[in-house]
């Protein structure tokens, strides 16, 4: 039996047979995916409708709404607390729209509350309030307030009755635009529910309303009978991941198919579910249909294709195997004989061609690799002359800043020196001092700007206070006053040290540019950390000039910009003749975990 597998034809019919059945499956998978695709297109434009419909609608209602605070609040009889003609105003108000409004009413700026309403907690139109109420207090009227305009609350508990609701309040002034106090409309949860299950879904579908917390506002599924006093958490809230898209969950019902949107209006999330088995039923019958019709086709195919393999392909295949062999084992010039002009025989000058092709092809591979190489060699010598030029204008930018500060304070400490020569001995001590100390320090920051901030070298206990004693006594040497403030001393100590580093050296510039040029006689420094973020403050009361943007300005001020960008940092700077010079400026960071 071994022969008979051995045979090409034999070969040849099962491959065919099992490329067909693949091709088959594919075409099922194909089929399938398609139809599924078309079930889901339609469910979402049927779920869009809906969706849009509600959304509309909801957004209507509170419109609605809106419009009806504004004009209540309007109306000199509320803004003027006229309360025997605001009873009747709300009470009529309330029962032109008892299908969902409650109550309304005005909680004063002094405490007091005015209510009239129908239904559940009213006696005579007025609720009960529990002893010590204050409307001020209450959730609807620090919603309104935090809003300054109309506003709608989360759900709470009414104090008039044991009821979940909303409320949709809005401030109240006179007509001198005086604080009169919060208007609010209650609307009861149980009459937003009877709105949402009205909605007719079709394929079985239900609708979903939710709040910005995921609580279950609204659910036709479990349509609210009665006033209720706790809102059900959404289990699925994890799988509302954007604005609006759909999910495929599992539920009691079973498997479902769920679509939703974020309402603009009122931020609450609206949900559209639908049996997935009612979307699916066309095309799962579809696909039972194609899934016969190819059984029966795959069938004929085979019959058919192994008399045609039988009577025309093995023979001629079998005279082309050799070549391909030849091929195989390295004889690159091996070419199939052509004979006739039958499909075989183009099919044999088309594969020596393609051997013709494809050694010509190799052949421009390898020279093309070749050019490719070269280039990638190239652009590498360039990316390593970059990357020099970049380092080498870091460090004469911070040539600049460190080493020309402390040479800028040997230069006015030697200017100093020379005038006291004769005359004060304790002065020309302590300039001589701040040359050496200036000249050693030079040669710490020069040893950094060449090798980086050292990690381990230089520990700073008090980096803040360190700062300031070192710009007080620069400040010193032409008679400049400092006047320092920092809240965030403690955070700083814990910043890295290339941060640092970089705050000293950013200081040391700006301190180095008002010795030069700003004639001042008090210099201000703020400086504290705010949510991840360096402020920093510093500014003169010196001669100034005029600022018109940074193309203009000289290399110091260029070069201090610079460094604040590098450090992804802000910098706003402000200044004018006569009126000095401020810097105000913004750097964030990434706070080092307890680890480093």
């Amino acid at each position: 039996m071994d022969w008979i597998f051995k045979s090409i034809k034999t070969k040849l019919t099962l491959g065919v047979i099992f490329i067909v059945v693949i091709l088959l499956a594919v075409l099922l998978l194909l089929s399938y995916t398609s139809l599924t695709r078309y079930s889901l297109n339609n469910a979402l434009e049927l779920s869009n409708i809906i969706l849009n419909e509600t959304d509309s609608k909801i957004s209507r209602f509170f419109l609605e709404l809106n419009y009806l605070t504004m004009s209540l609040k309007n109306n000199s009889t509320v803004y003027n607390v006229k309360t025997d003609l605001m009873k009747e105003l709300f009470i009529t108000t309330v029962e032109a729209r008892n299908e969902y409004l409650r109550a309304i009413y005005l909680g004063t700026s002094n405490g007091e509350m005015y209510e009239w309403g129908m239904g559940d907690g009213f006696v005579d139109n007025t609720p009960t309030f529990p002893e010590g109420y204050d409307p001020r207090l209450r959730p609807w009227y620090r919603a309104a307030m935090e809003a300054n305009g109309f506003a709608i609350s989360k759900p709470y508990i009414y104090a008039s009755i044991n009821a979940l609701g909303i409320t949709c309040g809005v401030p109240v002034y006179d007509k001198e635009n005086r604080f009169i106090g919060v208007l609010g409309l209650d609307i009861i949860l149980k009459g937003l529910s009877n709105m949402i299950n009205n909605l007719q879904v079709q394929k079985q579908g239900s609708v979903v309303l939710l709040n910005q917390n995921f609580e279950i506002l609204a659910d036709q599924f479990n349509a609210y009978t009665e006033n209720i006093t706790r809102l059900k958490k959404f289990t699925n809230q994890d799988l509302l991941t954007g604005d609006s898209g759909y999910f495929i969950n599992t539920s009691k019902e079973g498997k479902m198919l769920t679509f939703y949107k974020i309402i603009e209006s009122t931020g609450w999330i609206l949900l559209v579910s639908i049996p997935y088995s009612e979307i699916m039923e066309f095309s799962n019958q579809t696909l039972t249909i194609i899934l016969l019709s190819e059984f029966f086709l795959m069938f004929i195919l085979t019959v058919v294709l192994t008399i045609l393999l039988h009577k025309i392909i093995t023979e001629p295949m079998s005279r082309m195997i050799g070549v391909m062999k030849a091929i195989e084992y390295g004889s690159v010039d091996a070419r199939i004989v052509v004979k006739g002009e039958d499909e075989f025989s183009i099919l044999g000058k088309m594969f020596n061609q393609l051997e013709d092709i494809r050694q010509k092809y190799t052949t421009s591979m390898e020279k093309e690799i070749e050019n490719r190489t070269r280039e990638i060699t190239s652009l590498q010598n360039e990316n390593m002359r970059l990357r020099i030029i970049e380092e080498k204008e870091r460090i004469f930018g911070n040539l600049h800043d460190s080493l020309g500060a402390r040479l800028t304070n040997i230069f006015i400490s030697n200017s100093v020196a020379k005038k006291v020569l004769l005359n004060n001995q304790e002065l020309l001590k302590d300039m001589h001092e701040r040359i050496d100390k200036n000249t050693r320090q030079g040669i710490r920051d020069l040893k950094e700007i060449i090798f980086g901030p050292a990690t381990g070298d230089r520990v700073i206990i008090d980096f803040v206070k360190l700062l300031e004693l070192n710009i007080r006594e620069r400040l010193k040497l032409k008679n400049i006053d400092l006047k320092f403030n920092s809240e965030s001393m403690e955070e700083f100590n814990n910043l890295k040290n290339t941060l640092r580093f970089e705050i000293k050296i950013l200081l040391e510039e700006i301190v180095s540019n008002i010795l030069k040029h700003a004639e001042a006689e008090t210099v201000f420094l703020d400086m504290e950390i705010v949510n991840l973020s360096i402020r920093i403050t510093i500014s003169d009361n010196g001669i100034g000039f005029k600022f018109e943007g940074r193309a203009e300005t000289g290399f110091g001020i260029k070069s201090i910009i610079g460094r604040i960008e590098r450090l992804n940092g802000d910098v706003s700077l402000i200044a004018s003749p006569g009126k000095g010079v401020e810097y105000r400026i913004s750097i964030p960071f990434i706070k080092e975990s307890e680890s480093d």
